[in-house]
């Protein structure tokens, strides 16, 4: 029971923390308030995720990652009716930031890949990690190439 208490203390804590954050920088006031909710989500679902992790309630772990997933994608709608929260160079910055992430994963597995491959002679233990990475980058790369493909067409 201390533990439960002990860690909700540590979660209010931390929404404490981060809402005054939020709300003493200067730059962009209405747009960090906006923040706040989302904040409160983020940290509840970190939370709840936490502990039905931790009690191995698999169930309840997925079940709030796909609620708090809902709630804030229901949020963020309703507040983009409210407020402006994107402009051209917002999108464009997060366009490029994308990329670059997409690009610098894509070369970590491939190199990770490539680690694990020639390792994999010596130690056979890892042929399933090698497995497993190896198709994780080539399933980036073709929903990469399917997501171009779409987005080249549609616009």
């Amino acid at each position: 029971m201390n533990e439960l208490i002990l860690n909700f203390l540590t979660w209010a804590a931390l929404l404490v923390l981060a809402t005054e954050i939020l709300l003493r920088s200067s730059k962009g006031q209405e747009r960090k308030r906006v923040l706040i909710p989302a904040v409160l989500i983020v940290l509840t679902m970190g939370y709840v995720l936490g502990w039905a992790v931790s009690e191995g309630n698999t169930a309840l772990a997925i079940a709030t990652f796909v609620s708090g997933g809902v709630l804030i994608h229901l949020y963020y709608r309703h507040a983009g009716r409210r407020h402006i929260l994107q402009d051209e160079r917002t999108l464009r910055i997060e366009e490029i930031a994308s990329r670059r992430t997409l690009q610098v994963t894509m070369l970590g597995l491939a190199i990770l890949s490539v680690y694990l491959s020639s390792l994999q002679r010596k130690n056979p233990e890892v042929k399933l990690a090698s497995e497993i990475v190896s198709a994780v980058l080539i399933a980036l790369f073709v929903l990469h190439l399917g997501f171009l493909s779409y987005y080249r067409r549609v616009m």
